[in-house]
């Protein structure tokens, strides 16, 4: 999982980021980002203490002390604000500002339309690019531990590691069921099938009635297939990374 720098998450507390909706999503997943989030926030909340009253009559007196020694300067004649030349140069002001503000106004309406249309579609894209690549690294890291694991001897395999690939596979099942859902519209038919295929492994991992064992996991990776799995959420990822990458580098407010 690619974490926060220290540059994004000030930015993050000062509003100034742009991937705003992402960087929350990492936050509320990410224990160790989240951590550093409130270390930086509770060193930008100090502030300096305020400066100490002033007594009354404070300026009035530092002004006796330093006004005697002034030389005084001679008196102008005042000037007039209302000569022709001065009338004129405000005219062509006041002129050019309201010039610029009509076409400023006209310039911002006519591409508000697709920029607010554009933004939020944009936004979602990249919040459900970056959900998906955590949820198929989280996956993919699994896969490689069942395949480690089925690689031992036909010896009982080590329980903590059975315990681990059992609970991983617990957590991930209800996410994975609900992603598969949502694109079951046929948008991704290679995301579907990938997840529909990741989800009857998790669910023959999760459900196993005793403790696994070598004989179990390589009798699920010859069942499942688990190696052609690996492969497509490999796939799938550097898919979605180049997808991501892309979609940060259009300027606000376009679409890919």
């Amino acid at each position: 999982m690619k974490h926060l720098t220290e540059e994004q998450l000030v930015e993050h507390y000062f509003a100034d980021d742009a991937n705003r909706i992402a960087a929350e999503t990492h936050l509320r997943i990410c224990s160790r980002c989240e951590q550093a989030y409130e270390e930086i926030s509770n060193v930008l909340a100090v502030r300096a203490p305020h400066p100490p009253a002033q007594m009354p009559g404070y300026g009035r007196r530092v002004w006796q002390s330093i006004a005697a020694p002034l030389p005084a300067y001679p008196t102008k004649s005042k000037p007039s604000y209302f000569s022709w030349p001065r009338l004129v140069f405000a005219g062509a002001c006041l002129f050019a500002l309201v010039a610029a503000f009509v076409a400023g106004s006209l310039w911002q309406r006519a591409r508000r339309v697709p920029t607010e249309a554009a933004n939020p579609a944009q936004a979602k894209q990249r919040v459900v690019l970056f959900i998906l690549d955590d949820h198929l690294d989280r996956s993919e890291r699994l896969l490689v531990e069942l395949s480690h694991a089925g690689a031992q001897s036909h010896d009982p395999a080590d329980s903590l590691q059975a315990d681990s690939i059992e609970a991983e596979a617990r957590q991930l099942l209800p996410d994975n069921r609900l992603y598969r859902q949502a694109l079951a519209n046929g948008s991704d038919p290679m995301m579907s099938s990938t997840l529909d295929h990741l989800e009857r492994v998790l669910l023959e991992v999760a459900n196993s009635p005793d403790k696994l064992n070598s004989a179990d996991i390589e009798r699920i990776e010859h069942e499942m297939n688990t190696d052609s799995l690996l492969f497509q959420v490999r796939v799938l990822r550097q898919r979605n990374s180049t997808q991501e990458n892309q979609a940060e580098s259009l300027p606000k407010g376009a679409s890919i």
